[in-house]
């Protein structure tokens, strides 16, 4: 759920965004013709930062999690 959270959707600028940034994954990689704006360039890259960091956080959490039932055993 931290994931979710972590990108907003709940206006349709947000989803767009999120959209765009799908479309980046494919489209930037095989097509020159894929253009983003540097607003929303700007706007992804907060939002993938925060994205990134909630990742960092739960992987962490769940690492811990399993050293600590290896250790318990």
């Amino acid at each position: 759920m931290r994931l979710v959270d972590a990108w907003p959707r709940d206006t349709r600028v947000h989803r767009v965004r999120f959209e765009k940034l799908k479309e980046a994954y494919v489209k930037a990689r095989y097509s020159k013709h894929y253009r983003i704006t540097e607003e929303e360039l700007l706007w992804l890259g907060s939002y993938i930062e925060e994205l990134g960091q909630a990742v960092h956080a739960i992987c962490t959490e769940r690492v811990a999690y399993l050293e600590s039932q290896c250790f318990s055993a």
